[in-house]
Formats: C-alpha cells, sequence, structure tokens
C-alpha cells in the first residue's frame, strides 16, 4: 500500500535534479521514464507484512485492522463508524440469531473459527455483542455506573469512543450450553479453553487476558475477542505476549488520562 507514492517522490526527486525537467517536455520525460523501468521488469517495492513497520503506521488509523485503541488511545474520528459491516450467517455452529454485525473480514474469520470449534466439539458459538455506534456505546456506559458505580464501570466497559466494539473488529462469545455467558468462568469451559488456544489461526486473540488490568485497564475477558488478521495474530501469539501494548511496545493504559494521578503514571 506504501509501494506507489514511494515511486512517486522517487521519480520526482530524479526529475527535479535533471536540467529542465520541468519544461514543455516534462510530460514526455516521465512517460518514457516509465516505459524505461517497465522495459527493464523493474517491480515496485512492497514493504513485507513482517516488516514490523509497516502494520505498525496503521495503529492510529480508524478502519483498519491493526488500529489499537485503550483508554489513552480513541480513535480518530471519536465517533468512527465502518461502511463495511455485514450480519454474521447463523448456522449449527454459530447463533447470531440477533444478527449482529461485525466488518467483513471479521465476521467472515469469526464464521470459519466457529465451524472449526465446533467440528472439535467445543459448542456452537453464540454472538452475545459485536459492532457498536458510538451512541450505543455511551448508553451502555451510563448503564454501568448505574449497575456497578464509576469505578467499578471504569473497569468493566470503555467510554465511547474507546471500545474495540465500535471498530467493528471486536466480538463477545459464548457457549449457551456450556454456561458462564459474559462470565469470567468461560475461560474454564470446553469452548472458552478452546478459544485461548485457536482463535489465533483465525485471525483472533483474547483481548483482556487474566491479570493484565494493569496494562489495558479493563478485567480479565475470555468472551472479548479482537480480530486483527491472521498474519498479525500468528506473530502475536509465536510473541508470547499477552497484550497488544506490550506486542508494539506502547505505554500502559491502566486507566483514562483525566483520571490519572501521579501514583498512576508511575
Amino acid at each position: 500500500m506504501f509501494g506507489p507514492p514511494v515511486a512517486l517522490v522517487s521519480l520526482g526527486l530524479s526529475l527535479i535534479i535533471q536540467p529542465n525537467s520541468f519544461g514543455a517536455n516534462q510530460h514526455q520525460m516521465i512517460i518514457d521514464r516509465i516505459e524505461q523501468r517497465a522495459a527493464s521488469g523493474w517491480v515496485v517495492p512492497t514493504p513485507e507484512f513482517t516488516d514490523y513497520l509497516y502494520p505498525r503506521l496503521t495503529l492510529d488509523i480508524a478502519g483498519t485492522e491493526w488500529v489499537l485503541l485503550n483508554k489513552t488511545r480513541p480513535l480518530n474520528p471519536i465517533d468512527f463508524a465502518p461502511t463495511n459491516l455485514r450480519a454474521m450467517d447463523s448456522s449449527a455452529s454459530l447463533d447470531n440469531s440477533r444478527e449482529l454485525r461485525l466488518s467483513l473480514p471479521a465476521a467472515s474469520a469469526l464464521e470459519e473459527m466457529a465451524a472449526a470449534m465446533f467440528a472439535d466439539g467445543a459448542g456452537q458459538t453464540f454472538v452475545n455483542s459485536a459492532y457498536r455506534t458510538y451512541e450505543y456505546q455511551g448508553e451502555l456506559f451510563v448503564q454501568k455506573i448505574e449497575q456497578y458505580g464509576e469505578q467499578e464501570a471504569l473497569l468493566r466497559s470503555a467510554k465511547p469512543g474507546h471500545s474495540e466494539h465500535q471498530t467493528g473488529l471486536a466480538v463477545d462469545v459464548s457457549v449457551p450450553a456450556q454456561g458462564c455467558a459474559i462470565m469470567q468462568c468461560f475461560g474454564d469451559t470446553v469452548g472458552g479453553m478452546w478459544i485461548a488456544e485457536n482463535s489465533w489461526r483465525f485471525g483472533y486473540i483474547v483481548r483482556y487476558e487474566e491479570g493484565t488490568s494493569d496494562i489495558t485497564g479493563f478485567t480479565y475477558e475470555p468472551w472479548h475477542l479482537r480480530f486483527i488478521g491472521k498474519p498479525l495474530a500468528k506473530m502475536y501469539h509465536e510473541s508470547g505476549m499477552n497484550t497488544l501494548e506490550d506486542f508494539w511496545g506502547l505505554p500502559a493504559a491502566p486507566s483514562y488520562p483525566e483520571l490519572m494521578t501521579p501514583s498512576t503514571n508511575d
């Protein structure tokens, strides 16, 4: 995705240093140069995915699979809404009777993962929550405050603009037949353990693992899956890291900036 701009810049610089490069024959010079490079078999270089800087450049860009959100990194724009959403198809392996939506690649990956999980005898996946609008996330956050109080709500729910669900890349799942739906004990069920061990093969990770709340700012949520794509999920799995913050070398985000104290910053 960065190849063509790089090629144009290099081409432009080569023209600038030539005499009369901006004269009447400028367009013909460009055409000649393109034809010469094409004849020589020159190919526009593109960065490999495994180049660490390639996906890192997209961490701040809403709408990319690698955008990283936490309590100190909101979406930009904060009310971002994806345009490539679709409802997952219900099947013997996946119950999406509520017709919840995810971004196209995340939806397809979830269907693929649910089929594999069902085939392995780990249960039928139920979609509890998927894409949420900025406005709906705000309503949920207020509900959590009313239910648990502000301090506990801050650990259980994200403010609007900070929720991975708003990207269309996060999904909450359960296996109703095994109990523990949207509870931490889901991690001890057959389905929860299968997901923890295998979700990376389909481009998903358990975003909020146990014992990482001091980095992510959220409690352990074995049901909350974040889609980052198969190549990056494989790299993440092989790295042995437990948070995206550590994987990218970014600061911990235990609290929102306006709530931070000197001890929090330490």
